[in-house]
């Protein structure tokens, strides 16, 4: 049976080098130049140190995080990864100071792979429900 190598790196990324914190799995999967789209950056993020710099600060703040992939599929170049996030924030998060709660966050990511390395992720999450979630936004009744 075919397995697509590039949706096992994507599930890699997520579950390992994100989930536990494998930083050194990076230079294995993510090109020297990617180019991260997140929702919390008003820029893109430049760089595998950049990158690993702006996910090693968002994990920061949920240093219990787990990463699950719900699903993954693609073919060629493209590759769609389905994750689930949950933590404990209870450290900063990007100035944010913790609030203890727990938190779940539901997100998909698009890579785009060149020579087996992630060169371009467009990251969509639901950041105003992680908003709500650590009460930095009120919920609506």
């Amino acid at each position: 049976m075919f397995q697509n190598l590039n949706n096992t790196k994507g599930q890699q990324f997520f579950e390992d080098m994100l989930g536990k914190a494998n930083w050194h799995l990076a230079d294995d999967i993510l090109a020297t130049d990617v180019v991260m789209h997140h929702p919390s950056s008003p820029q893109p993020v430049v760089g595998v140190e950049n990158v690993v710099g702006f996910l090693g600060a968002f994990r920061a703040g949920f240093p219990d995080m787990s990463m699950k992939v719900e699903f993954v599929f693609g073919d060629g170049e493209m590759t769609a990864v389905r994750w689930h996030m949950s933590g404990t924030h209870t450290a900063t998060l990007f100035g944010i100071p913790a609030s203890g709660r727990l938190v779940n966050v539901a997100g998909i990511s698009l890579l785009r792979f060149s020579d087996g390395k992630v060169v371009e992720d467009w990251v969509s999450e639901d950041s105003l429900g992680l908003m709500q979630q650590i009460g930095v936004i009120p919920t609506m009744s």
